[in-house]
């Protein structure tokens, strides 16, 4: 009988041992403590992370070709701040805040992992759904058993995002549409550095725009409150003939050839639209031409996406108004174009393949003067496909 009460004894003995263990556990597990009974406060917002990375915005075009920007901020550890961006973690730091039932920031609740709570810190995510902009409470709340806290904090606007934008390419004036997200509070949009004019009213995933005088091939730059965006693809032709100077294989240019009737300066300085050359057409009689032969591997229309012939053309010397040059492509003199001239300035051309009698290649381009009085001069700048 002895025995099995000692036996009991060191039983109840080694229970007790473990419910201390036990309980030990619990604490260390959840020492998060009971929190406080009062209202809830807030005293501040921090990062979570010990650095954490930020866009510079401040600069309203500073982007690479990868659509990075240059400039990085480097936050330390523990700081507070008064304005949240989409897609981070938060800490929010009060007091009483252990029995929290619901978080919002503009409004919109977020989720929060009550693990992570604790009567001084709440650890959030502001999501992609949160709102942002002049027009929102820029109000954080949060909602306990004991009560609600709001707390002065504002959503950034992020970046915006080009998706897209339609045509391709277009001349001086021609409309361009610029699709994607977050186009609110535009600021401007720009090829390369040129701005451009906004047409009608954005909405946030469309912006309408002019094309500016002078624009041969550009990245396009959308400028918002929220910061600076570049085009992954540029606008502009998609295949260039002759910008400066000619393209390798055209016009005698490391193959092909060049003619007729004619003298030729590639490098003319005089009445250059755009860049620092044009090309300067010197005829020798009524239909004298600039004949520009291709000498590359075969130029395929089909395969690269080529629909029209854009060229801006200016009438020199003794042209007079109503005087023509026709537009011939690979020999089809059947085919043949007509272009009027402007004396004493350039006329921008926009003129489609199927008027051309819809070639499937490539080899050679023509501008022949249709019984212009010679001597005549007339210059030709930014030729190119789109």
């Amino acid at each position: 009988m002895k025995k099995i009460f000692q036996q009991s004894k060191s039983f109840y003995w080694m229970l007790s041992v473990l419910m201390v263990f036990g309980m030990a556990s619990c604490r260390k597990y959840n020492d998060r403590g009971t929190g406080g009974t009062g209202a809830p406060k807030i005293t501040r917002v921090r990062y979570v992370s010990k650095t954490d990375t930020i866009k510079d915005v401040s600069h309203p075009v500073n982007l690479d070709s990868s659509n990075v920007y240059d400039d990085i901020k480097l936050v330390k550890f523990d700081s507070t701040v008064t304005q949240g961006r989409l897609n981070t973690q938060y800490a929010i730091i009060g007091e009483n805040l252990l029995n929290t039932t619901h978080v919002y920031f503009n409004g919109t609740e977020v989720y929060f992992n009550p693990a992570l709570v604790s009567d001084k810190t709440i650890i959030v995510t502001i999501g992609s759904n949160v709102p942002f902009g002049s027009s929102q409470s820029n109000k954080l709340t949060v909602v306990t058993t004991q009560g609600k806290v709001d707390y002065d904090f504002s959503i950034a606007q992020p970046p915006p995002v080009i998706t897209s934008f339609a045509p391709l390419a277009a001349g001086a004036g021609d409309i361009v549409t610029i699709t994607g997200s977050v186009f609110s509070d535009i600021v401007s949009v720009k090829f390369d550095d040129t701005p451009a004019e906004i047409v009608g009213t954005p909405t946030t995933t469309e912006i309408k725009v002019k094309v500016p005088a002078g624009i041969v091939q550009a990245y396009v730059y959308v400028t918002t409150a929220g910061g600076t965006t570049k085009s992954a693809a540029s606008f502009g032709f998609k295949y260039l003939i002759y910008g400066d100077d000619l393209t390798l294989y055209w016009g005698g240019n490391g193959g092909g050839y060049d003619g007729y009737g004619s003298t030729r300066d590639y490098a003319s300085t005089a009445h250059v639209k755009r860049g620092t050359h044009a090309i300067a057409v010197n005829v020798d009689n009524g239909y004298g031409a600039l004949q520009l032969g291709y000498g590359g591997a075969t130029l395929n229309v089909a395969s690269s996406g080529l629909t029209s012939i854009k060229v801006s053309i200016y009438g020199g010397t003794n042209f007079k108004t109503g005087d023509r040059v026709q537009l011939v492509v690979n020999g089809g003199y059947d085919k043949a174009v007509p272009l009027t001239i402007v004396p004493g300035a350039y006329t921008d051309f926009t003129i489609p393949l199927s008027s051309l009698g819809n070639p499937t290649t490539i080899s050679e381009i023509t501008f022949q003067t249709l019984g212009v009085g010679a001597p005549a001069t007339f210059y030709v700048d930014d030729l190119g496909f789109i």
